[in-house]
């Protein structure tokens, strides 16, 4: 009985040593959070109303707790660099073209994005950034041309324009510019927001799933309700807290 004590202890300090480890090797994750080891005791089931108090026989680890503090902003001034300011997640789907309907959505806080050659916004795995009824966001790298009205009243054919510019908004609008001026918007990105976000499934990469603790998730544009406006040039880095893990 001492021995397989002993042996939960050491297992546990491992299981610790092991969180602390992942947290300082994503110091400089975009987006990464923190987990934080924990641990219950175990005692001996009692089966009657005996008196004896209930003796310990070790300890045993349980699913580590991610925290979700912010995480400091570091300018990129990258135009699809966009870092969340409160609450919030950024929604992607999966990869374009093999998308499948009992799909889980993901959820992550790094905002490194960039446009794939078919325009869609895609991150660095190449999962899509979803936009206002999780769909697609897609910008087109040019525009056909059109009739322009000029000041006199006549009117200009204008050639095909090219993709110029992207400006994101803090409440998500995507604007596009062709050409030298025509700007128009483009698409609109949507966060995601849970009840209880501390019951978010981990699964690698900046990135989280919902499961049955967390809930089902709310959609909402930035800056409506509770959600977070959105920071363009900006990125999150991870969370963690170099010195507080080595101590």
């Amino acid at each position: 009985m001492m021995f397989s004590i002993i042996r939960t202890g050491i297992d546990a300090s491992t299981r610790d040593l092991a969180v602390i480890s992942n947290n300082i090797a994503n110091a400089s994750t975009n987006g990464f959070k923190r987990s934080e080891a924990q641990f219950e005791d175990m005692y001996q089931n009692h089966h009657n109303n005996s008196m004896e108090v209930a003796k310990g026989i070790g300890v045993k680890t349980i699913k580590p707790r991610q925290n979700f503090s912010q995480g400091s902003l570091q300018q990129t001034n990258g135009s699809l660099d966009l870092a969340i300011m409160g609450e919030g997640f950024f929604v992607l789907g999966n990869p374009v073209g093999r998308e499948t309907p009992d799909a889980k959505l993901k959820f992550t806080r790094d905002g490194s994005f960039q446009l794939d050659r078919l325009g869609n916004l895609v991150n660095n795995e190449g999962l899509p950034l979803l936009g206002e009824g999780q769909k697609l966001i897609n910008i087109p790298f040019a525009i056909a041309g059109g009739t322009i009205v000029n000041e006199d009243g006549t009117t200009t054919e204008a050639e095909r324009s090219i993709l110029t510019e992207i400006s994101v908004k803090t409440d998500g609008k995507i604007e596009a510019t062709y050409g030298l001026a025509f700007k128009t918007i483009v698409g609109k990105i949507e966060l995601g927001d849970f009840v209880n976000e501390h019951g978010l499934q981990n699964i690698g990469n900046s990135k989280f799933e919902e499961t049955k603790e967390s809930g089902l998730p709310t959609f909402a544009s930035p800056k409506e309700g509770t959600m977070g406006k959105i920071q363009p040039g900006f990125l999150e880095t991870s969370n963690t807290d170099i010195t507080d893990e080595l101590v």
